[in-house]
């Protein structure tokens, strides 16, 4: 008993992790194959946010993003599709969903991946903007 409850103890500490590095929380990894389970224990990964940053209480911001939208038109990897063909893929979107929706979306992946992507970011960057220049952002 008195072994049970060391050990107990022992993982309700508090982990301290170096300068420039944040604790990850463990997690279970699902594998889409197989469906095996794993569980990632907690680590001390690097900190890729701004000192500050964030908004109070752990809230999401503008939340998760809808994985898909552009890609049915032909909108993946945006990195490697030339500027014609991006600008076709998105001019395609825009016609589904409208110029505000399309600048959005961009937006919005511009802002997640300025630290993680910067090359990537620069280009959804460039679309937004493309997008601005040519439709306009409008709510109607």
């Amino acid at each position: 008993m008195r072994d049970l409850i060391r050990t107990m103890a022992r993982r309700r500490q508090t982990r301290r992790c170096p300068s420039g590095t944040i604790l990850r929380k463990a997690y279970v990894r699902v594998s889409r194959r197989s469906q095996k389970r794993s569980r990632v224990p907690a680590a001390c990964i690097s900190d890729v946010g701004a000192p500050g940053k964030g908004l109070p209480g752990g809230q999401p911001g503008i939340g998760r993003l809808r994985q898909g939208d552009l890609a049915q038109f032909g909108y993946v990897n945006a990195k490697a599709l030339t500027e014609g063909k991006r600008h076709i893929a998105l001019a395609k979107a825009v016609a589904v969903y409208g110029a505000l929706s399309v600048w959005r979306k961009l937006n919005a992946v511009y802002i997640y991946t300025r630290r993680t992507a910067p090359a990537s970011s620069a280009v959804f960057g460039a679309d937004r903007d493309w997008i601005m220049s040519h439709y306009g952002i409008s709510a109607a």
